[in-house]
């Protein structure tokens, strides 16, 4: 977390910088007062997804995620790490600090990365929601299955990539 600290952290100073040259500091104050607003709205959910994501990360026996997800999960593992990002109903809030605690409870990076892209590309929720009454139902389908076995392939890259830059949970 460190250089990502610090990429943050270079990238609010030249925000608030720019901010500072292009408006003084009302606008530079502005900014800030709807970041602080933001933190507000989100932090509560942020903070109980990481706790919940933590308890599902005790209670759920490591043994069991590494049999389903683990190294030698292959195919098997990714199919259903991809489905259950497609059943996952949440936002980024929920699913990434879960994605989080299934690598450190012994999944293996392949079935984590089909996991995140089956939430992003195939949630169920979603498509039942918003793409089928905005694109409808033919159109939303088309997508959806087209998109069914990218997170299979994408599980399948990030296997490959892990042999040789290894991923630390």
């Amino acid at each position: 977390m460190g250089t990502s600290l610090v990429v943050i952290g270079a990238v609010l100073a030249l925000l608030l910088g720019l901010a500072w040259h292009r408006g003084g500091g009302a606008l530079a104050v502005e900014g800030l007062a709807r970041g602080g607003a933001m933190i507000g709205r989100y932090a509560v959910l942020i903070v109980l997804s990481f706790l919940a994501a933590g308890l599902a990360e005790v209670l759920v026996p490591h043994h069991l995620v590494e049999r389903a997800l683990g190294e030698r999960s292959g195919l098997r593992g990714l199919a259903l790490a991809t489905a259950a990002g497609a059943l996952t109903p949440s936002g980024p809030f929920v699913s990434l600090p879960l994605a989080a605690a299934l690598l450190r409870s012994g999944a293996a990076v392949g079935p984590v990365v089909a996991f995140v892209s089956g939430w992003a590309m195939l949630a169920l929720h979603r498509f039942i929601a918003w793409e089928v009454p905005i694109l409808g139902f033919r159109l939303a389908l088309l997508r959806y299955g087209l998109c069914l076995v990218l997170p299979v392939l994408a599980g399948l890259g990030a296997t490959a990539a892990a042999r040789l830059l290894p991923v630390r949970p």
